[in-house]
């Protein structure tokens, strides 16, 4: 009487080791893959979010530059004018010769002080309620722009009016000033768009540049990225 043995079978040690090393390859570059992608997506959100913020405060502030300068000085008799200047819009605000009666209009670059300027401007618009006008101010402060919203005053200065208590941040991490480029530039009723001075008063356009800086380094390359915007905004009054 003979015994029969019924071969075991399986898989050996070395078959293992290569199933583990093959699968440890795979699985290792599946998640270099997905870790790769998620750094990519955090980098591109950082620059979306910039890009975002920056593309509402450039239709804000074109939105503003059109109703600036409403309602204009004819839209009054002379002894209105005279006596409630904080009802008309001139449409842009500047410093000094502001609050002589009436205005006298001063020259960028030859006799106005820094309001308007490469980074500092003054809009004057319609309340909305029939109570007057308003000054919105955007002055690039550092890396932050910012915003303000006052009701104008009679015979005040519309700078110092604005500088204390009114301005808020709007837009941060905009480097325009370490890049020596203007946020804001302006085209004028008689001269165009040529650079040099020109009248306050005479301000037609105003071209906008905004360059952002992302919030974070990109997880990447471990360097801040920048977005440019550019808009331009013409007074319709």
């Amino acid at each position: 009487m003979s015994n029969c043995h019924k071969r075991e079978n399986g898989y050996s040690l070395v078959e293992l080791l290569v199933a583990t090393i093959l699968f440890t390859i795979i699985a290792g570059s599946v998640f270099s893959l997905l870790l790769s992608a998620q750094l990519r997506y955090r980098g591109e959100s950082n620059v979306t979010t910039a890009f975002q913020q920056a593309n509402v405060a450039i239709d804000q502030i074109t939105r503003d530059v059109h109703s600036a300068g409403y309602p204009p000085p004819n839209s009054f008799a002379a002894n209105v004018v005279q006596a409630n200047p904080q009802f008309l819009a001139l449409p842009f605000s500047w410093s000094p010769g502001y609050t002589n009666v009436p205005p006298i209009p001063c020259t960028l670059g030859a006799g106005c002080g820094a309001v308007p300027g490469d980074y500092d401007l003054i809009l004057e618009t319609d309340l909305g309620d029939g109570n007057g006008v308003q000054w919105i101010r955007y002055s690039l402060q550092g890396t932050t722009l910012m915003r303000g919203v006052l009701a104008k005053k009679p015979w005040a200065d519309p700078v110092a009016s604005t500088s204390t208590g009114v301005l808020l941040p709007y837009l941060d991490n905009v480097i325009n000033q370490s890049k020596s480029l203007p946020v804001f530039s302006y085209c004028y009723d008689d001269t165009g768009c040529v650079p040099g001075a020109g009248l306050v008063s005479n301000i037609r356009e105003v071209n906008v540049t905004l360059i952002v800086q992302s919030a974070q380094p990109d997880p990447q390359t471990g360097q801040f990225r920048t977005i440019t915007l550019t808009g331009q905004a013409a007074r319709f009054n």
